[in-house]
């Protein structure tokens, strides 16, 4: 008995880490971030932007929710101006930050 509540300890940290998969994208550019858009790799919509209506100048970071389980995304951003950049099969789960440019 005392073994079996003892591994349900040592388990419970890692369920509540398994579901709070997230990952926080920092601009490092001089120019702001107008969009974002985080998908599972291979799938080929972006979906929703995850900014909304807000916008990441430089130096600001956002958090995106992702998914439990949801370890490798491809991720875009569009910046100012319109220019689009692409990190693709990015281990988030290994890796919660990702700076661009």
């Amino acid at each position: 008995m005392r073994l079996s509540l003892a591994l349900l300890a040592c388990s419970l940290p890692m369920a509540a880490a398994a579901q709070e998969a997230s990952v926080r994208i920092t601009n490092r550019g001089a120019r702001a971030i107008n969009e974002i858009y985080v998908a599972s790799a291979g799938v080929n919509a972006w979906g929703e932007d995850r900014l909304g209506s807000r916008t990441l100048g430089s130096g600001a970071s956002h958090l995106v929710a992702l998914p439990p389980g949801q370890c490798v995304n491809d991720i875009r951003i569009v910046l100012d101006g319109g220019e689009a950049r692409e990190r693709r099969r990015f281990n988030t789960c290994a890796q919660g930050d990702l700076v661009f440019p």
